[in-house]
C-alpha cells in the first residue's frame, strides 16, 4: 500500500523515479527468502517479531539473470512453445504498443523497491518541508532532501540503513494523520514488517565480530532506537541505549568513539536522549547518570558549539540537568541505604542522610538563576528573538525540574511555602513562554520536554493549566507526525488522576521525551569503504 500524504506527491511522480535510467534502483533486483540466525539478546529484546518472513531484495548488476527456465532438447512442449512463439508475436507487439505508455497506480506496487521510492519521495515533499523553517535560526547541515545519489549510496547499506527510510516516513504518516486515514492499520502493518527486517538485519551484522563495533552498526541500533520511541513501539527503548553503550565502550568510551566524524551527529542524539530520558525515569533507576557527570566538560566542549545541539537546550542548562541527574541517582541510593539501615524505615532517616546534597542543589538553582537568555541568543546568526524565547524556556523548564524532583526525594523540604511559591510561579511563566512559542514554526519543535515539565506542575496547579497540556500534546503529535507526545499526555493523564505530586509518582517507569525522529547518517560509508 502507498503512503502518500501531501497533494504534490503523485502517481506521475512515482513513475518518474522509477522510470528514471540513473537511479540506482534501476539496475535491478531478484527476490529471494533469507534464513533467520540465532537471536541476539540485545536487538531482539523490544522485537515484535512478524509471522511471515518478508522477501528480501537482492541487488543484480543489469542484465544478470540467477535462473533459467530449461526445457528439455527435442521435447514436443519446446516445439509447441517455439511455433506459438512465432504465431503470437505479432500480436504481442501490438498488445505492447498499447500498454507501453500504462502507468501502475504505486498503491498496487506493493515491493520493496516501491515502497523505498515512496519513502523517499514523502521524506524530501512532507518531512523536509516541515523541517525548512528550523533553517531560519541558521544553517543547519543535518536537514537536507535526500538525493539519488544518497539511495545509489544506500545500496551498498546493509537494511538496517537501507530501509530504515521507511520505517520513518511509515511512523510519520501514521501520527500525521492518525484516525483520519481509512488505511492506517495496514501502515502500521507495514511499520512492524519493515521493523522486523531492521532488527534482523542488525543481529546478523552483531553476529560477525568485526562488523559488531562498527559505525553502520551503532547507527543501525541509533535509527531503530528514534523509529521506537517515534512510533511508540517498544516500551523498552532502554535496550538499544544498553546496546550502544556496551559497543562505545568496546571502541573505549565516547572519547575515542567520538574521533570517527561520521559518529558525531549519532553519539551527540545518543547523549541528549540518555540525558533527557533521566530526568522522567525513576531515581532508583537512571542510565549512566554517573559516566554523563565525568563526561560532561568533554561533552559540552565537543558538542555544545554547534548551533542546534541538545535539543536547541542552552549547553549550560544542559549540563544543569546532567548533575541534577547525578544528584537524583545519589539521593535514591543514600535513601535507600539509610531505610535499610533504619529499624522504622521512616521518611525523616532519608532526609537526614540526603541533607548533606542541600548545598549543591543550591548552587545549582542559582547558576540557573543567573542563565542570561539574551547572552546566550547574542551569538547566534538569526531570529534571536527565538533563540532568547528558547533559552527562558528552559531555564524555567530546568528550575521546575530541579526543585520538584529533588523535593520528591527529601533532599530540599517538600513542604517549603517558599519553594512552592516558586513552583506555582514558574509553571504560569512557562505556560506564557511555550504558548508563545507554538506559534512559531522555527522553534515549536524544541518545547516537548519543557511542556512535560509543565505537566508534572499542573498536578499542583489550577485545572486550566491542565487542559492546556493535555491539549496542546495531540497538536503537537500530529504536527510533528510522532507519537511521543501522546506518550506523555497518556502518563501525565494517570499521574493527575491519580492525585499524586511526587516526581517519582508521575515517571514509574523509564521514559524518554523527544522529538527527534531521525538522525543524519549521511557520513556513514559502507564497510568495504571504511
Amino acid at each position: 500500500m502507498g503512503y502518500y500524504s501531501c497533494q504534490d506527491l503523485s502517481a506521475s511522480g512515482w513513475e518518474a523515479w522509477t522510470r528514471y535510467p540513473d537511479c540506482p534502483v534501476s539496475s535491478f533486483i531478484s527476490l529471494e527468502k533469507t534464513e533467520l540466525d540465532a537471536t541476539n539478546d540485545h536487538v531482539t529484546a523490544a522485537a515484535v517479531q512478524p509471522d511471515i518472513k518478508p522477501s528480501r531484495l537482492r541487488w543484480l548488476e543489469p542484465g544478470r539473470v540467477t535462473s533459467r527456465r530449461q526445457t528439455r532438447k527435442g521435447s514436443r512442449f519446446g516445439t509447441i512453445k517455439n511455433e506459438k512463439n512465432n504465431m503470437t508475436a505479432k500480436h504481442t507487439d501490438e498488445r505492447n504498443a498499447k500498454t507501453h505508455n500504462l502507468t501502475v497506480p504505486p498503491s498496487m506496487v506493493r515491493t520493496e523497491f516501491g515502497d523505498l521510492v515512496q519513502a523517499v519521495q514523502y521524506f524530501n515533499t512532507c518531512i523536509y518541508q516541515d523541517l525548512l523553517p528550523i533553517q531560519e535560526l541558521g544553517p543547519n547541515p543535518h536537514i537536507y532532501t535526500i538525493s539519488p545519489a544518497q539511495i545509489q549510496m544506500g545500496a551498498f547499506m546493509p537494511d538496517h540503513l537501507r530501509l530504515s527510510i521507511i520505517c520513518i516516513t511509515l511512523s510519520h504518516r501514521i501520527n500525521r494523520t492518525r484516525n483520519d486515514d481509512p488505511g492506517s492499520y495496514a501502515l502500521v502493518e507495514t511499520f512492524f514488517q519493515y521493523r522486523g527486517i531492521l532488527i534482523r538485519s542488525l543481529r546478523d551484522d552483531i553476529g560477525v565480530e568485526y562488523k559488531r563495533t562498527s559505525d553502520i552498526v551503532i547507527a543501525g541500533i541509533m535509527t531503530l532506537l528514534l523509529a521506537d520511541t517515534q512510533q511508540g513501539a517498544s516500551q523498552n527503548w532502554r535496550c538499544h541505549i544498553d546496546g550502544l553503550r556496551k559497543l562505545i565502550i568496546l571502541r573505549g568510551g565516547i572519547r575515542i568513539t567520538s574521533k570517527s566524524k561520521s559518529l558525531e551527529p549519532l553519539l551527540l542524539c545518543f547523549v541528549l536522549v540518555t540525558v533527557i530520558g533521566n530526568t522522567t525515569s525513576p531515581a532508583s533507576d537512571l542510565c549512566m547518570a554517573e559516566s554523563h557527570l565525568e563526561e560532561l566538560d568533554f561533552i559540552l566542549e565537543k558538542y555544545g558549539g554547534g548551533l542546534f545541539s541538545f535539543q536547541m537546550c542552552p549547553p549550560q542548562l544542559f549540563g544543569e540537568i546532567v548533575k541534577i541527574n547525578y544528584l537524583r541517582m545519589r539521593a535514591a541510593a543514600a535513601a535507600a541505604a539509610a531505610a535499610a539501615e533504619s529499624t522504622n524505615a521512616e521518611p525523616c532517616a532519608a532526609s537526614k542522610s540526603t541533607k548533606d546534597l542541600s548545598q549543591e542543589v543550591h548552587e545549582i538553582l542559582n547558576r540557573i538563576r543567573c542563565f542570561s537568555s539574551a547572552q546566550w541568543a547574542s551569538s547566534k546568526p538569526s531570529a534571536k528573538e527565538d533563540w532568547v524565547l528558547l533559552g527562558k524556556i528552559y531555564q524555567v523548564a530546568v528550575a521546575i525540574y530541579c526543585i520538584s524532583s529533588l523535593q520528591s526525594l527529601l533532599v530540599l523540604p517538600p513542604t517549603s511555602s517558599f519553594l512552592r511559591t516558586c513552583r506555582c510561579t514558574y509553571a504560569h511563566t512557562l505556560q506564557t513562554l511555550i504558548d508563545e512559542a507554538l506559534l512559531s514554526p522555527r522553534i515549536k519543535r524544541a518545547v516537548l520536554w519543557p511542556l512535560v515539565m509543565l505537566g508534572m506542575e499542573a498536578a499542583n496547579t489550577v485545572p486550566e493549566m491542565r487542559s492546556f497540556v493535555a491539549k496542546t500534546l495531540p497538536e503537537m503529535s500530529r504536527s510533528m507526525g510522532t507519537c511521543v507526545p501522546l506518550t506523555a499526555k497518556g502518563v501525565l493523564e494517570r499521574f493527575w488522576a491519580s492525585g499524586g505530586a511526587r516526581w517519582d509518582a508521575c515517571f514509574e517507569r523509564p521514559y524518554t521525551f523527544v522529538t527527534q525522529i531521525a538522525v543524519d547518517i549521511s557520513r556513514i560509508l559502507p564497510l568495504g569503504e571504511m
